[in-house]
């Protein structure tokens, strides 16, 4: 089943990349960051947000630890080379490195602060809300997997907020902006082509 959505997720991100509207992005939309989330709260100054969805398929975890691990796993080949790119250049300037803080298993409980999922350390927690994130010279972030509960349907929303601490974080951020989009919405393709292979 990874191959399958691997395959078809890298056809997807080079469409991402090639067309406004691309038909495999219909399953993934864009939202509101959610007010009363803990990310929406994490900065009293918030330099750029953005939020993702996509609804859970029927008879798929609504565990938000499960989903959390899932998110943070599920980068596509093509990511993990980015982040191998990104790595090396940063590693230069004496920024950290996404293989610094690398979890390669769940722990046996919830994800609880201090814990990692994947490279994100975890921060906070609410029962539908799992808080990751870092803190950097040139910028602060935080990401957020958080379980939307509704009466005919659920939804996963992944969002994103980011603080910038000088010019340098606003300079690294207008570059890997682009990139930031097409990756996170990739991510959650893959996570619910893994989710509708389970059932």
């Amino acid at each position: 089943a990874h191959s399958i959505c691997a395959e078809a997720f890298s056809a997807a991100a080079t469409e991402t990349l090639t067309s406004a509207a691309p038909k495999r992005r219909r399953h993934v939309r864009k939202v509101r960051l959610p007010p009363d989330s803990l990310v929406a709260k994490a900065f009293a100054e918030t330099s750029y947000a953005d939020a993702f969805a996509i609804d859970l398929p029927e008879g798929a975890t609504h565990d938000v630890d499960e989903l959390t691990w899932l998110i943070a796993t599920s980068s596509p080949r093509w990511v993990e080379g980015l982040m191998w790119l990104r790595d090396r250049l940063v590693s230069v300037i004496g920024l950290r490195t996404s293989r610094e803080r690398v979890s390669s298993r769940p722990p046996d409980e919830g994800l609880q602060p201090g814990d990692k999922a994947g490279i994100f350390a975890v921060l906070a927690r609410t029962d539908d809300e799992v808080l990751m994130g870092a803190d950097d010279r040139h910028l602060n972030f935080r990401a957020s997997v958080l379980v939307k509960r509704g009466p005919a349907r659920s939804s996963v929303v992944l969002s994103t907020v980011v603080h910038y601490n000088n010019l340098q974080g606003r300079a690294y951020f207008f570059v890997v902006r682009p990139f930031h989009k097409v990756i996170v919405t990739s991510i959650l393709r893959e996570v619910a082509c893994r989710l509708r292979s389970k059932r």
